[in-house]
Order: C-alpha cells, then structure tokens, then sequence
C-alpha cells in the first residue's frame, strides 16, 4: 500500500510539468504541420503565420507592429515576410485611414486562396480534439485561456485578446445571476463561449 501511495502523490506532484510538456508536445507537432503547409506553397513559416492572420476575420486590418506584437517576432521581420508576400501575389497595403503615414496589410484573391488551403494544418489536430467532449474541451479551453491571462498579466505575452484579460467580463449578470458575464455583448459566457482572439476586445487598466 505504501509504495502505492508514494506512486500516486508522485503522479499528482508532477501533474503540472506532464500538462507543460504535453501543451510544449503540442505546439513542436502544430509548428511541424505548419511548417510543412507553408512549404507546399513556397513559403517560410513566418510568411504563413501573416497570411494566416490577415484572413482571420476578427483580426481586422493591421499594419506591421501590430502583426509583430500578435506574433511575438520583431517588426523587421514582420516587414520581410510581409514584402515576400507582395513580390508573391498574396499580399498588399492599403494606406491607414486615419494616418496616411502608414499602411495595413491586406490579402489579395490568391491569397485568401493560399491562406483556404494553409488552414488545414490545423485539420489533424481538430481530429485528436474529437476524441474528446465538449465539456472536456470546454473545461480544457479555460485552463489554457487561465494560464494565457496570468502569462499577459506579467507581461510574458504582450497581446491576448481572450474574455479573461477584457474589462468588460464580469463575474455575474446583472440581475445578480451567478457566472461569468460579457458587459459588451450583454449575454452570459459560458466556459465554450469563451474567446481566444475577440475584435471587440479592450485590456483590463492596470
């Protein structure tokens, strides 16, 4: 029985490094599939990270610091992958409206085709998923959106556009109701509901 118990609590002990090896197993298998996507098209990984972020529909138009903060690379390399992707066909820049000094990336029609296509490295990943219930999926969504909040709050993450690091979540409704709130959209979040990139989002003042 002993040795049982010394087993189990060594289990639960490191219950924290397997999840961490297990998200880090994740992201080399997700970084190996897009790297593969992006090479049947021609292009480097950063390249379809950009492309695959300007055709993202809450993303909305967005010059090249925003893109370099969203994908944690600096500007310059924004900027080159972003003119390999001009002289390609895929992308082009449209002057700001509100500052004509600067401009937004945008996708051309071959390239919302190349970005249709890049999308589906995701595809074995969404089968894994599967395997699972929507509430395992719910609950397993809030862990990594807890652990994305706390990852922004020090800073490790400078963008994350989740409901957990947005003023307008609130901890019930407003007639009192126990769960989770959205102030902006007046409707209750459930843990599914919760969102990873919302356009609507505004940071928490610190």
């Amino acid at each position: 029985m002993a040795g049982g118990n010394g087993a189990a609590e060594r289990g639960f002990d490191d219950l924290d490094a397997r999840l961490i090896d297990a998200v880090e197993r994740l992201g080399d298998a997700g970084r190996a599939m897009l790297r593969d996507a992006a090479k049947r098209e021609g292009l480097s990984v950063t390249q379809a990270q950009l492309l695959l972020r300007v055709t993202t529909p809450t993303a909305g138009p967005q010059g090249t610091g925003s893109f370099a903060r969203w994908l944690e690379v600096s500007a310059p390399t924004v900027s080159d992958a972003a003119s390999a992707l001009v002289r390609k066909g895929l992308l082009e820049a449209v002057p700001d409206v509100a500052d004509t000094r600067r401009s937004s990336w945008v996708p051309t029609g071959p390239g919302r085709e190349v970005a249709e296509r890049l999308h589906g490295w995701r595809d074995p990943l969404t089968a894994g998923l599967s395997a699972c219930s929507p509430q395992e999926r719910a609950a397993a969504l809030r862990v990594l959106l807890e652990t994305i909040a706390s990852l922004n709050r020090t800073g490790r993450i400078t963008v994350a556009r989740t409901c957990l690091t947005c003023r307008f979540l609130r901890d019930e409704a407003p007639d009192g109701r126990a769960g989770e709130w959205c102030g902006l959209l007046k409707a209750p979040l459930g843990a599914a509901d919760l969102r990873v990139d919302c356009p609507d989002h505004q940071p928490v003042p610190r």
